[in-house]
């Protein structure tokens, strides 16, 4: 029992140990995870039910009405016929009446408002892409600093491994009194400083670890495999992607059917209605008692004038594509200065990569020598030291540069919106 207790601890570990999380995942878990994902569906919801809202203005209205009245004097006719007696309506009157009007045009004022919460809704969906894009932004930020700490981590493993190899043999030629004590201090006293460095790095490893797993709703750690992605970029041709440009156009398109809207409630409105109702009088004026009754007909309704309220509403739309333009115009002109800057690193990481590698050539050569010289007494520990710092340092700055440049890459599709 211990022993399946024991394998099946291992396969656990095994498995996660193994786990491997690629950028593209963590994209998609960011946006999954992010509250405000939950908004896609309700802002769809909200647009059907606001459409499905003005749907019912195409419906006959139907209303109930009552009324109660006692009135101070009422019509009579101040004629006397010998023999004959005219009644006197009573001064007080009830109606109750059940009051259908139908719309038969209203000018394209319901079609233009059923557009506009359309793009409304599309707006609003656009705008919520482009905060869920941004997420993009940040995952790249965590991920590549794990990648860039988990290379410091393996680098500096090695070269304290090798100090430490140098050590074992500094010690047993100082127990044989053939090599200076401090010699040997010095190689202990570079591995604490190793072992500082390890500890700094790790925790801030932790740290963007658990910022990712925030954002991502992810269970990533320090065994888990992040691979370094890789991909190409043409930096040649400058084309912008970005979700803003079409909040940008969708902006514009919702003052346009605005200013539709606002010229349809110029236009006439036509309705039919009828009328049943009960009360005394009905439409028998000279009649007391109570009747039943019933109008239809057809009535237009038609705002000639509204002292140039449109009009003014018109020129403030105007007004507002003219800031629209110029938003959009702004934000194209930093997009691009992004894109140069992007480029820049791209270029820049690229080429030292090459001087890294020279570099490393060097400096490895160097260490090597040292080494041999060291075993045999010509130099110190200290100049052992800096030329073995000095190579660490050099592929610590190789594996960062790869690691930059493919962060350079993804902020360049990430900020040209091709991700």
């Amino acid at each position: 029992m211990k022993r399946f207790a024991y394998i099946l601890l291992c396969m656990v570990a095994l498995s996660t140990h193994a786990q491997q999380t690629d950028i593209q995942t963590l994209y998609q878990k960011a946006v999954q995870n992010y509250p405000l994902f939950k908004q896609k569906e309700t802002i769809n919801e909200i647009g059907d039910l606001k459409i499905k809202s003005l749907n019912t203005n195409y419906l006959p209205q139907v209303n109930i009405n009552g009324q109660l009245s006692y009135q101070s004097d009422v019509t009579k006719i101040p004629i006397n016929i010998p023999f004959l007696k005219i009644p006197e309506a009573s001064k007080d009157m009830y109606k109750a009446t059940l009051d259908v009007n139908q719309l038969i045009w209203d000018g394209g004022l319901i079609t233009g408002q059923k557009e506009l919460e359309n793009i409304n809704t599309q707006s609003e969906q656009e705008n919520l892409e482009t905060e869920l894009y941004k997420l993009k932004e940040r995952v790249n930020l965590f991920y590549f600093n794990i990648l860039i700490a988990q290379q410091n981590i393996d680098l500096l493993e090695v070269s304290k491994k090798d100090i430490q190899t140098k050590l074992l043999k500094i010690e047993s030629g100082v127990k044989n009194g053939m090599t200076n004590e401090n010699n040997a201090d010095n190689l202990k006293a570079e591995i604490i400083k190793i072992d500082q460095k390890i500890i700094e790095i790790k925790s801030n490893k932790s740290a963007s670890i658990q910022m990712l797993n925030e954002l991502c709703g992810t269970t990533i750690n320090d065994i888990s495999i992040l691979p370094l992605p890789e991909i190409a970029v043409n930096t040649n041709t400058y084309e912008n992607f970005r979700p803003e440009l079409k909040s940008f156009e969708l902006t514009k398109n919702k003052l346009t059917t605005t200013s539709s809207v606002l010229s349809a409630k110029l236009m006439p409105k036509f309705y039919c209605f009828g009328q049943l109702g009960y009360g005394r009088p009905g439409l028998n004026m000279l009649s007391n008692d109570f009747q039943s009754f019933y109008i239809v007909g057809a009535k237009l309704s038609w705002n000639i004038w509204n002292w140039n309220q449109t009009k003014t509403d018109k020129e403030i739309l105007n007004l507002q594509k003219d800031i629209i333009n110029t938003s959009k115009e702004t934000y194209q002109k930093n997009v691009k200065m992004n894109y140069q800057h992007d480029v820049a690193e791209i270029d820049k990481y690229t080429e030292l990569i090459l001087k890294d590698i020279e570099i490393i050539q060097l400096r490895t050569k160097i260490a090597k020598n040292s080494s041999s010289q060291f075993d045999n007494g010509y130099i110190t520990s200290s100049d052992y030291l800096n030329d073995v710092n000095a190579e660490t340092q050099s592929k610590i700055n190789y594996e960062i540069h790869k690691i930059q440049l493919q962060k350079a890459k993804f902020d360049y599709l990430v900020n040209l919106g091709k991700l």
